[in-house]
């Protein structure tokens, strides 16, 4: 009797290669997003400097002159201002969570320039 087909041996090896070939490519791709996310966000939190330093030139008078002093722009007053070009609420690309902290304006005497820095609250 010759009959056509797989024979359950077959059947499970070719499903035990396909879990081991899932094994493997799993994790980089997980790796592979997990590293795309983070560019994402780091190129926004960049673009949220740009605004505030452009903000900055638009306002010297409001900056501080001090070492050690600083001040605080949160992303919604650069929105609004339109320092930011999109009215939407910004994501943070890891977690798709609104994005509601501040860019921090300190002077640093010693290199004389401002140092802008991503901050989710602001104490200074």
């Amino acid at each position: 009797m010759n009959q056509k087909g797989f024979t359950l041996i077959e059947l499970l090896t070719v499903i035990a290669l396909l879990a081991v070939i899932a094994g493997i490519t799993f994790p980089i791709i997980q790796d592979a997003l997990k590293n795309s996310r983070e560019k994402a966000y780091n190129e926004q939190i960049d673009t949220l400097k740009n605004a505030a330093e452009r903000w900055g030139t638009d306002n010297l008078k409001s900056l501080p002159t001090e070492n050690n002093k600083c001040i605080c722009k949160s992303i919604n007053d650069l929105q609004t201002s339109g320092y930011i070009g999109s009215n939407k609420q910004l994501k943070d690309p890891r977690n798709n969570q609104t994005m509601s902290g501040y860019i921090k304006i300190t002077y640093d005497e010693a290199h004389k320039q401002y140092q802008y820095d991503y901050v989710t609250t602001c104490a200074c």
